[in-house]
């Protein structure tokens, strides 16, 4: 079930606006996600191509949640099983407690346990339909599933109860957002690129080498920063070279066999690749 952002819910916070997050698109998902986590006991698939940048929004969700609710982070293993779930689940808690009598100390104080569980994808079939159904067991608990579209495909095949979680989705950047975000990169980075440098050309270029990934496009600095021979010079260096020898053959024949300058010839190729 993909969200629509216009459910009835309000930003109490401003700082909840992280620039971290790129686009106020993707603040709004934020805040979405932290608007089901205190509303609804439902799965959570927070979905998105890799690198896309859903790791990065749930950093900013653990900064920025209630202080009251816990967080438990799992990355997900093919061989990870439901036993060893519960047993990070365990580590959270302050005392030794059965995770039922912790959960209950929980809602006592009226507080929550968010368990996310990145790369879920990694999952064994079944193995998120238990979850699931656990955490319909302890309301207390709430769960949010990191996946690709792709692995969401897959696992909605094994795991149906995966269709009754609420699904946010993460697109990629807009040729214009890749813009922005480099400009924000220039500022930021170590590698001093010059922001004046950054040319309409030079962002719809990284734009379609990126397909507006955020990780692909972090990537893409350090060359966008100290750029290297131009390859398309280097392409017909070979062709302009021998170009050049013949062109001093013809002026060596024509001057009666006398060595002709070569000063005119260099001059031509310093132009030609000084760029």
């Amino acid at each position: 079930m993909v969200e629509n952002e216009d459910v009835a819910y309000q930003m109490t916070n401003q700082s909840l606006v992280d620039y971290s997050l790129i686009t106020q698109e993707r603040t709004k998902k934020l805040i979405l996600l932290i608007h089901l986590l205190g509303n609804s006991t439902r799965a959570i698939v927070l979905c998105g191509s890799k690198g896309v940048g859903k790791t990065t929004l749930l950093s900013s969700f653990q900064q920025q949640c209630d202080p009251s609710w816990q967080t438990c982070l799992i990355q997900s293993r093919a061989d990870l099983n439901f036993e060893q779930i519960q047993g990070q689940l365990m580590e959270t808690m302050p005392q030794k407690h059965t995770l039922t009598h912790f959960f209950d100390l929980l809602a006592e104080q009226n507080k929550k346990m968010v368990l996310i569980i990145e790369n879920a994808g990694l999952l064994a079939p079944y193995l998120i339909s238990t979850i699931i159904n656990y955490a319909v067991q302890h309301p207390i608990l709430r769960v949010i599933f990191v996946l690709t579209h792709d692995e969401l495909a897959i696992k909605t095949r094994s795991d149906s109860a995966i269709e009754d979680c609420h699904i946010i989705e993460i697109p990629p950047l807009s040729e214009s957002q890749c813009g922005d975000f480099l400009q924000h990169l220039a500022l930021k980075s170590t590698l001093k690129m010059p922001i004046q440098g950054i040319t309409d050309s030079m962002i719809a270029s990284l734009y379609q080498k990126t397909h507006g990934l955020p990780a692909h496009i972090i990537a893409q600095l350090p060359t966008l920063a100290h750029p290297t021979k131009n390859i398309k010079t280097m392409g017909w260096m070979p062709v302009l070279l021998v170009s050049l020898l013949i062109a001093w053959l013809v002026l060596w024949i024509l001057s009666g066999h006398t060595t002709p300058s070569l000063a005119p010839l260099k001059s031509l190729l310093n132009l030609l690749t000084d760029r």
